[in-house]
């Protein structure tokens, strides 16, 4: 029950303020309201006035070879002062970075300034400021730029790479990487320590195709690179199993010895890409069998050492993987 009163109370004040604000002196003092403050509005914009404009500042240009040593600042208020109509449409206008151009010849005193005057006259351009709109004040008035110039080396790019093939499928060349080498340019006592420029990490799985791609070089301190990126092609084929004789090469043996190994030829079975499958020469294997290892073995056999002169050829099984042998006088 007293839920219910209290609904016929809270329905009683609404109505009676509905009748209070829709009556017609109270629309009428609202208009009126209204046209005063609109007349204000219109009246203040019509005097002069100042304000205050943080513009953005950006710099471009600066060669690879010259570094800033300073902190030059990223941002500058103008005052300005014109009627209150023009300077809001400064405010409501999108403000885009000031540009400052710094691609010049840069001289051994190590600083540029940009006085008042030329920061001044930059500034009218940049904003296209209006006949009637006075530039008051800049604050900072100049910019300094302090800058040392840096020695440069040209380095090998290190590729770092995670790639995982899919079942079946071999590299079929070199992973090439374009540029090979960049220009890096640094503090003299930096570049001194360095032999190459690592990539960041190349990751690839399941690869099953050539692929295209790019890699960024990893960022380090103080450094600049002539480019920011490497591309990368990584060959790719579906791989087989190939057998071959291989003959049995001594090597190290004094001049007046030969060495007979028995067999003279050994099966050897490798795995290849299907493009190299008929492309073996006679050294991409090699089987040797070396004097200085066999001369204080006691036994009549010995282990053969396998030499893989071809990147396009892994996984090599020979058979057997020892022989006999005699040594003959010459």
């Amino acid at each position: 029950m007293a839920d219910k009163g209290g609904k016929k109370i809270f329905r009683y004040y609404m109505q009676k303020l509905k009748s209070f604000f829709l009556s017609k002196d109270i629309l009428s003092f609202l208009l009126f309201l209204v046209l005063s403050a609109t007349f204000w509005f219109i009246n203040a914009l019509g005097k002069e006035r100042e304000t205050t404009i943080t513009v953005p500042v950006r710099y471009t240009g600066v060669p690879l070879n010259i570094a800033i040593t300073n902190s030059p600042p990223e941002e500058i208020q103008l005052s300005i002062k014109d009627q209150g109509l023009r300077l809001f449409d400064y405010s409501r206008s999108h403000i885009s970075p000031l540009t400052i151009d710094l691609s010049r010849t840069y001289t051994p005193k190590g600083e540029i300034l940009i006085t008042s005057d030329q920061l001044s006259s930059r500034i009218s351009r940049y904003m296209h400021l209006m006949p009637t709109t006075t530039l008051l004040e800049v604050h900072p008035d100049s910019i300094l730029i302090q800058y040392q110039k840096l020695s440069k080396k040209n380095l090998p790019v290190e590729l770092v790479s995670n790639i995982e093939l899919a079942p079946q499928y071999i590299l079929s060349d070199k992973i090439l990487v374009t540029p090979n080498q960049v220009t890096v340019f640094g503090p003299k006592q930096v570049l001194d320590t360095l032999k190459s420029v690592r990539t960041e990490l190349f990751k690839i799985e399941n690869l099953s195709d050539t692929v295209y791609s790019h890699c960024k070089l990893k960022p380090a301190k103080f450094l600049r690179y002539s480019t920011s990126e490497c591309k990368v092609i990584v060959f790719v084929e579906p791989f087989t199993e190939r057998k071959v004789q291989i003959p049995v090469i001594a090597v190290g043996c004094p001049p007046n010895l030969s060495i007979r190994t028995f067999p003279a030829f050994i099966s050897a079975v490798y795995t290849v890409g299907l493009s190299h499958f008929n492309t073996l020469s006679p050294n991409d294997i090699q089987v040797l069998l070396d004097y200085n290892e066999l001369k204080s073995n006691k036994l009549s056999k010995q282990k053969l050492k396998i030499i893989n002169n071809s990147t396009h050829i892994s996984n090599i099984r020979i058979s057997p993987e020892e022989v006999e042998f005699i040594l003959e006088q010459k």
